[in-house]
């Protein structure tokens, strides 16, 4: 499975030098600082601190290992440590694959600076733990550690259900050696023992978190040719707009030794291909696949490594100072709308400034329709939140209800263009506020306005 060190005759040109590198991986720790303390915490990653509020072996989207890191290390940590040591691990793969300190430089830099990299080191997402684990299980495969492979592989799975695709890659890798070893077994078992607590809390839910994946990934009612034009565009942006079609050249034609490291960066991108064309997926889905990609072009042609370093980092810095200095202006802004402006629901800790005359001990909970701004508001307003209809089945749901009092009373927050308060909730009240607007600006553009209502008067 993996090849013994290469020769000299094999080894691969140069390419980036330690100067170029070094100044790669200066740039992007610089940019990922500043995204992380710069930003308001990123809309799904308040919703994955409420887990770490709550610890348990699963929830309803995800398992659990980002919850458990959040509670650790704290949200801007947790994607900090981890996208550093995925770093630190690239290298390490790299530097085993071809033995050379130089060329692990190469692809340590070419990681660093990959879009979709960047963001799970910046917002702590499932995509932060995995992306190290998924790299440090790939580097014990190469090496057949396969205690180590185990451990990293169960991890992997903790922290993301599509782990399971580096288990594919392996077998792939190992039909076509001819060549199961004996130790494959015992990471399998490892691995397998890792997630039998995940298994066991989905048993104990009606299977929620598995069946949700499976109609969320490859059962949805948007896909065709669509959604998979939008998934191919997602991986030019996420992915790099020169690294993606590398990923797959190298694939196709890369250094049969390396075989492993190949079908680790196709299988994510076919299988994530396949549930673009069956549903609407999400740019990051194959994020992993570029670990390996990024291993491969560190071994091509300079020219290919500067055109990946250099486009990588320029959609970085682009939308990285868009961040902080909007010129463009979009219709619908996602990057903006995901990562600023959050911070006026800290106003909602002080409810009696937007409603004189409400007592805010009397205050039982906050709504939201959407499980992301419920969190929002949880994260920076403190106190309980709970999401009501419209807002799809989420790990909310799974909590128990906030129960009311008579004497107590409830906000109902919403971003503008959202439904009123719905009947779930006034049928419980007997008088209810107008609405009072939240606003949050940057310079002369708006970036949200929140409504909020008061609703008071428990029916018995």
């Amino acid at each position: 499975m993996s090849p013994p060190p290469p020769s000299p005759a094999s080894s691969p040109p140069a390419g980036l030098g330690p100067r170029a590198c070094l100044a790669v991986l200066t740039v992007a720790a610089v940019v990922r600082l500043v995204l992380a303390l710069g930003t308001d915490v990123y809309s799904d990653t308040a919703y994955y601190w409420q887990w770490a509020r709550h610890l348990a072996w699963g929830y309803y989207d995800h398992p659990p290992m980002v919850a458990w890191l959040i509670a650790v290390l704290g949200v801007h940590a947790t994607a900090l440590v981890c996208g550093a040591g995925t770093v630190a691990a690239v290298w390490g793969l790299a530097r085993d694959v071809y033995g050379s300190r130089e060329v692990a430089w190469r692809a340590a830099a070419l990681w660093s600076v990959v879009p979709a990299g960047v963001v799970a080191g910046v917002w702590a997402t499932p995509d932060s733990p995995l992306l190290l684990f998924w790299t440090l299980g790939l580097w014990a495969l190469w090496r057949e550690r396969w205690v180590w492979a185990g451990l990293a592989c169960g991890l992997a799975l903790l922290s993301k259900y599509p782990a399971v695709l580096l288990g594919l890659a392996f077998l792939l890798a190992a039909a076509r050696a001819r060549r199961l070893p004996w130790g494959a077994w015992l990471t399998g078992a490892l691995a397998l023992l890792c997630f039998v607590p995940v298994v066991l809390w989905n048993a104990r839910h009606e299977w929620v978190g598995f069946l949700f994946q499976l109609h969320h990934g490859l059962s949805g009612a948007r896909g065709g040719w669509a959604s998979l034009g939008q998934y191919l565009a997602g991986q030019l942006a996420l992915g790099g707009p020169v690294l993606f079609p590398l990923a797959l050249v190298y694939a196709v034609r890369g250094p049969r030794e390396q075989f492993l490291l190949r079908m680790a960066a196709v299988v994510p991108l076919l299988f994530f291909g396949y549930a673009a064309a069956r549903t609407q997926g999400e740019a990051n889905w194959p994020a992993a696949a570029y670990v390996a990609a990024c291993v491969g072009v560190a071994g091509m042609r300079p020219v290919w490594q500067r055109a990946v370093a250099v486009s990588s980092l320029a959609v970085v810095l682009v939308v990285g100072s868009h961040v902080f200095f909007p010129v463009v202006r979009l219709e619908k802004d996602r990057v903006l709308s995901r990562t600023r402006g959050w911070t006026v629901l800290s106003e909602l800790a002080t409810p009696e400034k937007l409603f004189p005359g409400l007592d805010a001990r009397n205050v039982a909970a906050i709504y939201a329709p959407e499980y992301q701004l419920a969190s929002q508001v949880a994260y920076y307003a403190g106190g309980v939140t709970d999401t009501a209809p419209p807002a799809r089945f989420s790990q909310y749901d799974l909590w128990p209800q906030v129960p009311l009092s008579p004497g107590q009373e409830v906000l109902w927050v919403m971003e503008e263009g959202g439904p009123g308060p719905p009947e779930e909730l006034t049928d419980r009240f007997t008088a209810m506020s107008d609405a009072v607007p939240l606003v949050s600006e940057l310079g002369d553009r708006r970036l949200h306005k929140f409504w909020v209502w008061r609703l008071w008067g428990v029916k018995h």
